[in-house]
């Protein structure tokens, strides 16, 4: 088999190694060796892998073995013993790399995609889609979503909004969600997932889920929760780990039958999820938004009736603007009201 471009490299960086090793610091060929090295990253990264590889063999039994070798006390000896440790040295070397090449290739071959896709829902769309593994995916009005399948797992992040997973069970490869503030994964079960931006609302139909909270240095809290049959979890912005909820996880399935529910939800909550299914966004004033709360079991082709019908649920007022419908103190100027 013809040497590739990747093994030459490797040669290179081995011989160069073992040359510079040996030079004095006034050596010319150390100003050779710099050269090469500059010439490009893949040069770097090259004699970068094989001194990791040297650090490791250098600590082993078998190079141990080179300071067993009695010393000589002729030049001819002492010329031999020289030969005979660089040879050895070239082996092991040799040896190390084919076995660093032969890693690098199988995370190269795990690194690679087996499958990459975006998958959105437009407003006012409930959309499914079966996925290559037969995962069951459904996103909910304004969802978007990217999915990239690899050897080892199986990842997706959900960039916004809410959907349902339907996972296929693979022992192999697990199904690994994304959603910001949390991370979930599971092997096979149904569940859905709500990102907003105050939290991340996991709800879990049956199986088995594990959440942990990602933290802002991009670490993962070591505190997880796991999520059986019927249970729900929220992550919150600024928490210290994921906790348990007494809401009902099917009331995150509702979607998929064209309703909304809300449970003691405050007016972001509301005015983010009635924004999904709107062109324009309901937003919150913040003097109200966290005071305010409201139960309520709507259809998804009801929300304008819905919004316009809120000032007699909660003590809010409706003011519509150019570029947003605005959910305002109702003790505030009520100029403009609907």
């Amino acid at each position: 088999m013809p040497a590739t471009h990747t093994d030459k490299l490797r040669e290179s960086a081995i011989a160069w190694f073992i040359r510079i090793r040996d030079a004095e610091a006034d050596d010319a060929v150390r100003g050779k060796f710099e050269q090469w090295l500059m010439a490009s990253q893949a040069h770097q990264q090259a004699y970068a892998d094989v001194s990791k590889v040297w650090e490791s063999f250098d600590s082993t039994p078998e190079l141990e073995k080179l300071a067993g070798i009695a010393e000589q006390n002729t030049f001819f000896q002492k010329a031999e013993r020289a030969q005979r440790i660089k040879k050895y040295v070239a082996g092991a070397m040799a040896a190390a790399v084919i076995g660093l090449g032969g890693l690098l290739g199988l995370q190269t071959w795990h690194a690679q995609p087996t499958l990459q896709l975006v998958a959105q829902a437009e407003v006012g769309e409930v959309k499914s889609q079966r996925l290559d593994d037969g995962t069951l995916l459904t996103m909910n009005t304004g969802a978007e979503i990217e999915i990239t399948y690899y050897r080892d797992r199986r990842l997706v992040t959900l960039k916004q909004g809410e959907a349902i997973f339907e996972v296929a069970r693979d022992e192999q490869r697990p199904f690994i969600i994304d959603s910001g503030k949390a991370q979930i994964t599971v092997l096979g079960t149904r569940f859905a997932v709500n990102r907003l931006k105050k939290l991340v609302r996991v709800s879990v139909d049956h199986g088995t889920v594990k959440v942990e909270q990602h933290d802002a240095d991009n670490t993962f809290n070591p505190h997880a929760l796991i999520l059986h049959d019927g249970e729900v979890a929220e992550v919150n912005t600024g928490g210290t780990a994921p906790v348990h909820t007494k809401r009902q996880a099917a009331d995150a399935f509702a979607f998929e039958k064209g309703m909304v529910i809300f449970e003691e939800a405050d007016m972001d909550e509301i005015a983010e999820t009635l924004s999904r299914y709107r062109k324009l966004p309901l937003i919150a004033e913040q003097p109200i938004s966290a005071k305010v709360h409201i139960s309520s079991m709507l259809k998804a082709d009801s929300i304008e009736t819905f919004i316009n019908q809120m000032p007699e649920m909660a003590p809010v007022r409706i003011v519509q603007t150019a570029k947003a419908t605005m959910i305002k103190n109702a003790s505030s100027n009520k100029g403009n009201a609907q």
